[in-house]
């Protein structure tokens, strides 16, 4: 499975770094999911990468903290105004990166596909096309 996420161009720049491993969530995907598009949204507005899922994390706040710390590209406070009351927290693990040398519009991938919320999944045949594009391993 396949699943695109929208993520704030601050997040993006730095999953495609290299800096931030970890891309954390409220809930998470199918744990049969195994890429994750990158959307960079507003003003950015264009698909810029896909990540190679290594794991999926779901523990209490703390821990998911103790975990991804120093590579999830968020420092504390922002961290725990992100999950609020929350109990538990989510976190994806990123084996690989893959950064699109020209990012492109969401409606290329599938022409009434529209931004999602939270995530949504896209098709197999979609995805191998995406990965036709000419990419630089971050």
């Amino acid at each position: 499975m396949i699943a695109l996420y929208p993520i704030k161009p601050v997040y993006t720049e730095k999953i495609l770094s290299g800096e931030k491993t970890y891309e954390l969530r409220k809930r998470l995907p199918n744990p049969k999911t195994k890429y994750v598009v990158i959307y960079a949204t507003y003003p950015t507005g264009k698909v810029v990468g896909y990540g190679e899922v290594k794991k999926f994390h779901k523990n209490t706040v703390e821990e998911i903290w103790e975990l991804v710390s120093s590579n999830a590209g968020i420092d504390k406070d922002s961290y725990k105004k992100y999950f609020g009351d929350a109990t538990q927290a989510c976190a994806i693990e990123f084996s690989r990166i893959f950064k699109f040398v020209r990012p492109f519009s969401i409606k290329e991938i599938e022409g009434d596909l529209s931004v999602p919320q939270s995530f949504c999944y896209i098709g197999t045949h979609n995805f191998n096309r995406l990965r036709k594009r000419k990419v630089q391993a971050v």
